[in-house]
């Protein structure tokens, strides 16, 4: 099983209805393929990590590149992992405010990510934020 994280930019405005209809669709096809994760969506990017069997996941990658929807796709970080992080979500979401002190860090990172297109030479640092910021989200859930 793999963990992969990928950032992108919207290639257009995305309003309520749309963010609910990748949802949706997400949500539905990812049940259907055992494949879990994370969707952050910050001002104009998508930040996701996507758990699943390797080839389910880069099959869902390739299809996402290809969603004319995202521009400037990018694999930030995938590694192999025996555990998912995300086991009881088909697709969590979670909407990043940049006002909100806890959100600055991760949502000045994805901006950046995508004006500098940064791979993975940080040391899976970026890897790292999102998935601390999945579980502080998924603290809160729960709490």
């Amino acid at each position: 099983m793999i963990q992969l994280l990928y950032v992108s930019g919207a290639s257009r405005e995305m309003s309520e209805r749309d963010l609910d209809n990748i949802l949706h669709t997400s949500r539905t096809n990812n049940r259907r393929n055992d494949v879990t994760g994370m969707l952050l969506w910050a001002d104009g990017v998508f930040i996701q990590i996507l758990e699943g069997d390797a080839d389910t996941v880069h099959r869902l990658v390739s299809r996402i590149k290809r969603d004319p929807r995202h521009c400037y796709f990018m694999v930030m970080h995938e590694q192999t992992t025996n555990e998912r992080l995300f086991s009881e979500w088909s697709m969590g979401f979670k909407k990043l405010d940049p006002e909100r002190a806890a959100d600055k860090d991760v949502f000045a990172l994805s901006k950046a990510a995508l004006a500098e297109r940064v791979g993975d030479h940080d040391g899976g640092m970026f890897f790292d934020i999102i998935l601390a910021f999945g579980r502080d989200f998924l603290s809160e859930v729960y709490a």
